[in-house]
């Protein structure tokens, strides 16, 4: 028994030290082209926590990402991936986001591809919901978090030193970043400059090193697996050598068979709310107020990190559904207010942006309560165009 005890031991001693030192460069000689595209699609955290598939998609030449929350996965024949690819676009498009997603996982991101960011034409989706009165709380920042992108954080000399140390001690109100203590003790002694715990934070800072290049080979291994792309729903037929008044046009009759009722909100999702008992969301938010929020620290960390790298972002601001916000008694003037803010936070960022804010009753524009597609990606594909030409 003693003897069967060591040799598995010992095993899996040799097997992680093949894991450990088997060679990056020909891990990701195995990693194909065609992975590489799936990935584009895949909308998994396996990719937007990852670093070398976005690595690999940002280093394509006429790539134009696009980072977001939820309604970068409703696929349907408009959405900018299909409308770039059916209509043979200069440019093509990939997607980071996922419901939860918000402007500290996308920060994080940022700063771990800062080297991969110059001169990049990338496309950033706000969304209003983000900027609660609580802002981004654990439970849907813990899913998201990338422990490879917060490592690499503290070690990234790319970066200004005085806006890692934002981004650090924002971090640090997690309890996701709390709970691990190698990291907490290795970004308390960056922002004392070294000077809390001098020993402690150099061995941290040393153990940190070794801790993130495991997570970085755990990231080349992942990325060998081939990942299934997301139904994309396409219809060529229906933007493919149309003007922009005939997407809108078809936009409108494909979102005219999904939506029969007064709220503006797909059938099938709005048969949900009504078996949850529509009623109770009679008055939900009529408390609620998105011009104060601690969001608006995390996204101007996502302007900043943007400029540090000399990326050229296009912001664009969308609406929520008005139908529903009025259903819900959030008011519309205070909804206004929240976008004239929006607008100033860009403008005064001296940064390029689309505000939708105009289009919050324009019917097929959003297909449920929040998410934008059918008419809405209609006008964000036409913004992609002409941000793709400009210098």
């Amino acid at each position: 028994m003693i003897k069967k005890g060591f040799l598995s031991l010992f095993i899996a001693f040799v097997l992680f030290t093949v894991f450990v030192f088997f060679p990056n460069s020909w891990i990701k000689a195995w990693i194909s082209d065609e992975d590489v595209e799936q990935a584009k699609t895949n909308m998994s955290p396996l990719v937007f926590q990852g670093m070398y598939l976005q690595e690999r998609m940002l280093q394509e030449p006429n790539s134009m990402p696009l980072y977001g929350s939820s309604e970068l996965n409703r696929f349907d024949p408009f959405h900018p991936y299909n409308y770039a690819r059916a209509t043979n676009a200069p440019y093509s498009t990939f997607m980071i986001g996922r419901g939860g997603m918000q402007s500290i996982t996308h920060f994080l991101n940022f700063a771990a591809q800062e080297k991969n960011l110059k001169d990049k034409k990338i496309v950033f989706i706000v969304s209003p919901q983000w900027f609660t009165k609580k802002g981004m709380g654990e439970l849907h920042f813990s899913p998201n978090y990338s422990m490879l992108h917060a490592y690499d954080l503290a070690y990234n000399k790319d970066i200004d030193v005085k806006l890692r140390n934002r981004a650090m001690e924002r971090l640090l109100e997690f309890e996701t970043v709390n709970r691990d203590q190698l990291l907490r003790t290795i970004y308390q002694y960056q922002l004392s400059n070294g000077k809390e715990r001098p020993i402690v934070g150099r061995l941290a800072m040393l153990a940190g090193h070794f801790q993130k290049a495991l997570l970085e080979k755990k990231d080349l291994y992942y990325s060998l697996f081939p990942r299934e792309s997301h139904k994309l729903k396409s219809n060529d037929k229906l933007v493919a050598n149309q003007t922009f008044e005939q997407q809108l046009k078809n936009a409108e009759k494909y979102g005219k068979k999904r939506v029969t009722n007064d709220l503006m909100i797909e059938n099938k999702f709005y048969k949900r709310l009504v078996n949850a008992d529509l009623t109770k969301f009679k008055g939900s938010r009529k408390n609620e107020d998105y011009t104060v929020s601690p969001e608006y620290e995390d996204f101007q960390l996502v302007i900043d990190i943007l400029k540090d790298a000399g990326a050229k972002p296009l912001f664009i601001s969308i609406p929520v559904n008005g139908y529903w916000y009025d259903y819900n008694e959030y008011p519309q003037e205070r909804r206004q207010k929240y976008y004239e803010k929006m607008e100033q936070v860009l403008t005064n960022a001296n940064v390029p942006y689309v505000n939708f804010s105009d289009h919050e009753y324009d019917p097929y524009f959003i297909m449920d309560t929040i998410h934008i597609a059918w008419k809405g990606w209609v006008y964000v594909d036409q913004e992609l165009d002409n941000y793709w030409t400009q210098s």
